[in-house]
């Protein structure tokens, strides 16, 4: 039986969340719109935990209608699914904000039957297309940022997934493309489906936000036309390649990254 709850594709950015996103909403019963990035900014302050403590007291209307903290965020879940399924006419919906890995806890916590995809990606490739993305962040022209952020977005989703295994599961961007058969395998087994053959098939033939083929961003994006730095594989490697695997070496080992 088909999941009824919400996917979350998380990541590092530049790691193929977006990519992972499009190709489970090429399934039927699922879809998927630009990223929301509401949900960080909800929970990323713990807003709503705030909000619960401030107003829960003895003879507090929260206290006398037994509503829990479990509850309470429950509640403001089916709420944001009404919304999502506004728009998704019905279908299970699928938000690809990278940093929804951030909030995670707290979504899970929302969405009873939500599942995280987490996307890794090679620490190398992740710091080449942040600096030729020609995103305003400070990953984007700075290489130490960009490693820190790697290393932090991957670190959490570890955790997380060590945490939640049965919600959450970590899927190689690398794999999306080399063995898309056994990605697809993998979601259809996670969310229930009987048919994962339009993942498959979208992995295998088309590519979404690749920053060396800026024609893959979607026709409204403002980096689709962006002037970006001409750097190559060979200037990075030249350049950062040895800085990005000493720091990352010891979390990269547990994907199977390394010296290339």
């Amino acid at each position: 039986m088909i999941g009824t709850g919400p996917v979350f594709v998380v990541g590092c950015p530049r790691s193929g969340t977006s990519a992972l996103s499009w190709a489970l909403a090429s399934h039927p019963d699922y879809w998927t719109s630009v990223e929301t990035h509401f949900f960080y900014n909800l929970l990323r302050d713990q807003w709503l935990s705030n909000a619960y403590e401030a107003s829960y007291r003895a003879g507090s209307w929260l206290d006398a209608q037994a509503i829990s903290i479990d509850a309470f965020f429950a509640y403001a879940g089916m709420g944001f699914d009404r919304l999502m399924r506004s728009r998704s006419e019905g279908l299970h919906w699928v938000d690809s904000s990278p940093e929804n890995l951030m909030v995670a806890r707290p979504l899970l916590r929302m969405f009873g039957e939500a599942r995280i995809f987490h996307v890794v990606r090679d620490p190398q490739s992740v710091c080449l297309s942040m600096l030729t993305s020609g995103f305003t962040e400070p990953w984007a022209a700075d290489i130490g940022e960009a490693i820190q952020v790697w290393k932090h977005y991957v670190s959490v989703g570890l955790d997380l997934a060590e945490d939640f295994p049965d919600r959450v599961a970590w899927i190689k961007q690398e794999d999306m493309c080399a063995a898309a058969a056994a990605v697809a395998s993998e979601i259809g087994s996670r969310l229930g489906l009987e048919d994962a053959t339009p993942i498959e098939t979208f992995l295998n033939q088309e590519r979404i936000n690749s920053s060396a083929d800026k024609t893959t961003y979607v026709d409204d994006s403002p980096f689709r036309h962006a002037t970006t730095p001409s750097r190559d594989s060979d200037w990075f490697q030249a350049m950062h390649g040895a800085r990005v695997q000493d720091e990352t070496a010891p979390l990269a080992a547990r994907f199977g990254y390394g010296r290339q």
